[in-house]
């Protein structure tokens, strides 16, 4: 069995390690991903990944007084996938990214945005 996986979701999670607020999940994140691969190595480490999602189909995707349609005709023409995502989508991207099939994954930001930053 793999050692425990420490991760962060860089906006849909917080973390026990690190405190909430403007600008912190992002400067967090980037720890996350370069501290295992940085000074003297993993040995004795747990993995630690980053998961970073795009916009999802959640409150938090629409601008003020912002509808349904308008969201999605702004996200079609600005995401190459055309959508936000399913917040279960990402959930099963960070439960697969939590598991034992990625135990050889360190250090990864795993992005989950349908190509928004591709």
């Amino acid at each position: 069995m793999s050692p425990p996986h420490a991760w962060h979701a860089s906006s849909c999670c917080a973390t026990p390690w690190a405190p909430s607020g403007p600008g912190v999940e992002a400067e967090a994140a980037g720890r996350a991903v370069s501290s295992p691969t940085s000074g003297s190595g993993t040995a004795g480490a747990a993995p630690t990944n980053a998961v970073s999602p795009g916009a999802s189909d959640t409150p938090m995707s629409y601008r003020p007084g912002e509808t349904r349609a308008d969201r999605d005709a702004r996200v079609k023409a600005a995401v190459p996938i055309g959508r936000v995502s399913d917040p279960a989508e990402v959930a099963a991207a960070v439960l697969w990214l939590a598991s034992d099939d990625a135990g050889f994954m360190v250090g990864h930001d795993l992005v989950v945005d349908g190509a928004a930053t591709a």
